[in-house]
C-alpha cells in the first residue's frame, strides 16, 4: 500500500513539473512566440544551390548523351555530396561516336564546379590539369589526335586518351613516357 502511495507522489510531482514547464514565461525557454530577435540565415534567391546546381547540369549532360545514342548511367552523388560524372553503361566502350557527342553536350557543364576530388585540393588539381594539357600539346606536336582537357573533362579526356595511344607500339609508348617525363611499366606508372 505505502508502495502505490509513493507512486502516485511522485506521478503527482512529475505531472506538476511538466504543467509548470509548459506555462513557464521565462526567457531562457525556447517558444514558437517571440522571433522578434532570432536571426535566421536564409539562402539568397540569386544563389543557387551548388550541389543542385551541379546535379542539374550533369543531368542535361547525361540526357544529351543518351539523346545521341550513348548509353550512360545515371550521374550519383557520393557520400560528400560531390556529383560524379555519368559512367558509359556495361559493354559500351568510348569511341569517336562517344566523343563526338562529348563534343556535342559538354556545354551542359560550363560552370560546373568540379568532379569534387576527395584526394586533391584546387591547386593539386590544377596542377594535374597543367601536367595534362602540357602532355596533350607535347603528343599533338608528334601528330597524336589529343584534344587538350579542361576541368570539366578530365575524367572523360583521360578514359580516352589511355584508348588513344597504342600501348603495344614501342614508339607511341617512347613519344609518351618522353612527353610525360614518365616510365610505362616502371616506377613512373603511366598507362
Amino acid at each position: 500500500m505505502k508502495h502505490k502511495i509513493m507512486v502516485w507522489i511522485a506521478m503527482a510531482v512529475i505531472g506538476a513539473l511538466i504543467l509548470t514547464a509548459c506555462q513557464s514565461s521565462s526567457n531562457d525557454v525556447a517558444t514558437l512566440q517571440d522571433t522578434e530577435h532570432t536571426q535566421v540565415e536564409t539562402p539568397k534567391a540569386d544563389e543557387p544551390d551548388p550541389v543542385q546546381n551541379n546535379e542539374a547540369k550533369m543531368m542535361a549532360l547525361t540526357e544529351c548523351l543518351r539523346e545521341h545514342g550513348i548509353e550512360v548511367l545515371d550521374p550519383v552523388v557520393d557520400a560528400n555530396g560531390n556529383v560524379q560524372k555519368p559512367e558509359l553503361a556495361e559493354g559500351v566502350e568510348w569511341d569517336k561516336k562517344a566523343g563526338q557527342a562529348w563534343e556535342a553536350c559538354e556545354h551542359h557543364l560550363e560552370g560546373f564546379t568540379g568532379w569534387g576530388k576527395k584526394d586533391t585540393d584546387a591547386s593539386e588539381q590544377a596542377e594535374q590539369l597543367d601536367r595534362y594539357i602540357t602532355l596533350a600539346t607535347c603528343l599533338r606536336e608528334k601528330n597524336y589526335d589529343i584534344d587538350d582537357p579542361t576541368a570539366e573533362t578530365l575524367d572523360i579526356w583521360m578514359d580516352h586518351f589511355k584508348k588513344t595511344i597504342d600501348w603495344d607500339d614501342p614508339a607511341a609508348v617512347a613519344d609518351y613516357e618522353e612527353c610525360s617525363g614518365e616510365t610505362v611499366g616502371g616506377k613512373g606508372g603511366g598507362k
